[in-house]
């Protein structure tokens, strides 16, 4: 008995083995993507300071604030650029072109000398992200079996977060044109790896190449040529083509999408969740508040280096990440955004409280371990459902159809959002204080935490099409 069984248990690793490959190698260039966007914690206070290591010597706050902030220019303009791609060319294509300017980036970074070089540098950078942001999350989710979509997706800000750790890290100890030589082939190892990837079978039925659509079918799902895995191969391909007529899909693939598509009220919704979403996710503050961490600890009085409070929190945060990976498909999505937004809101009010009684002249040496833990906690909590999420809720709720052009318009307005708070981030700082800025983020995730909780549907379990069909069964209610 013990014989006839073993093939039984061992079926599942089987079915998804190769799915959980394809999901790591495609999130190499997130991890290469996350040290692009890490960089900067270590680097910024080098580059304006007297030792900078530009010709041009120091560079000015005005200068150090566009540096920061060009990346979500570049992206900004970078998400038109992919999400055509995507659709004229396909995802794994278009996934590898994201390599070119990561490349391009660090080699700004390695050898330019000019503030002017950094600027096209983060530029690039930024249309690395575009790529990542859009086309990563686009490709897992159309790989993967609904029961592991939320594992596999979630490991998106897993690897991003990685990739910071590494910067935070290396930039700590290693010199500034020592880390540029090294981080540059991350992106190479990126292509050397993906590249033998498939394309996924939504986007080959799309294109009409059916053969090769069971090719890559058979592939992710680890078939065989038993019967039964023959079987069960033609049902999903019989699925997926049904799903995609049925949402308007034929070979001649976009030139189908109407204005009319998007009447529906369903669509309708999807589109205002996919940019409340997006919004929150950057104005819960993680992504500023890891930008100028550093500055932020050494503002804020704590006995530790900043750079090693830094590499805490991006400890941390990959923590997070990791249990993100264990819980997003056994608890309920709703349950775990609104405990997360509310645990992230927890954290930046004492953040903020701390600011404030700085600020109000208050002896607060017996508790400047307050930002440290406060910031790790908030980057822990968000990183386990808020951050996320946004990701894995954005790419359920899509029909197949409208997928890619609504993911590219909803990331076109994270990276809009993301570049006003980057921007701006130290002149709010300036105006309403630390304190303020802290508060005015806390509130930001309770109002998360009430738009889930009244407008966003359960999706955990459910297929694409499912969750489509619920918000429409919605609209007639």
């Amino acid at each position: 008995m013990t014989e006839t069984k073993l093939p039984i248990s061992i079926r599942p690793n089987r079915r998804v083995v190769n799915q959980y490959l394809a999901a790591i190698c495609v999130n190499i260039i997130s991890l290469s993507q996350g040290t692009a966007i890490g960089w900067l914690s270590p680097f910024l206070p080098l580059l304006i300071s007297t030792n900078s290591p530009l010709s041009t010597g120091p560079v000015t706050d005005i200068q150090a604030t566009w540096i920061a902030s060009l990346l979500c220019v570049g992206a900004i303009f970078g998400t038109v650029l992919f999400g055509w791609s995507a659709d004229k060319f396909g995802r794994k294509f278009s996934l590898c072109l994201t390599a070119l300017p990561l490349i391009g980036f660090w080699a700004c970074v390695a050898f330019g000398t000019y503030v002017e070089i950094l600027f096209v540098g983060r530029i690039l950078a930024g249309l690395g992200a575009a790529g990542v942001f859009l086309l990563v999350p686009l490709y897992v989710s159309e790989i993967s079996e609904d029961s592991i979509r939320g594992s596999l997706g979630s490991f998106f800000i897993l690897f991003i977060n990685v990739g910071t750790l590494v910067s935070f890290v290396i930039g700590t100890y290693l010199s500034y044109h020592i880390t540029s030589y090294i981080l540059i082939f991350l992106p190479i190892l990126f292509l050397l790896c993906f590249i033998r990837l498939p394309e996924t079978p939504s986007h080959l039925i799309r294109c009409n190449k059916l053969e090769s659509a069971e090719a890559s079918l058979k592939f992710l799902r680890g078939y065989t040529t038993s019967p039964e895995d023959v079987a069960q191969l033609k049902e999903e391909m019989t699925k997926l083509m049904s799903q995609i007529v049925i949402r308007g899909k034929d070979s001649n693939d976009e030139a189908s999408i109407k204005l009319a598509d998007f009447a529906p009220f369903s669509v309708k919704k999807a589109i205002i969740i996919g940019m409340v979403l997006v919004a929150l996710n950057q104005l819960t503050g993680c992504f500023a508040l890891i930008n100028y961490t550093a500055q932020i600890f050494a503002d804020a009085g704590s006995d530790l280096d900043p750079n090693v409070a830094a590499i805490i929190v991006g400890a941390i945060q990959i923590a997070g990440s990791y249990v993100s990976t264990l819980v997003v498909d056994r608890l309920r999505r709703k349950l775990l955004y609104i405990s997360t937004a509310l645990g992230s809101a927890i954290g930046l009010t004492a953040m903020g409280t701390h600011a404030y009684l700085k600020v109000m002249g208050y002896d607060v040496s017996a508790i400047n371990w307050i930002p440290v833990a406060s910031l790790s906690w908030v980057i822990f909590i968000a990183s386990v459902g808020i951050l996320p999420l946004t990701f894995v809720i954005l790419s359920e709720i899509v029909p197949h159809k409208l997928r890619s052009l609504v993911g590219s318009l909803c990331t076109t307005f994270l990276w809009v959002v993301s570049f006003l708070v980057v921007k701006y981030f130290p002149v709010v700082v300036e105006v309403l204080g630390m304190h303020g800025c802290m508060w005015t983020f806390a509130g930001c995730c309770l109002f998360g935490l009430l738009f889930n909780a009244f407008f966003i549907p359960e999706t955990r379990g459910k297929s694409i099409d499912e969750i489509t069909l619920a918000m429409e069964s919605r609209e007639k209610k």
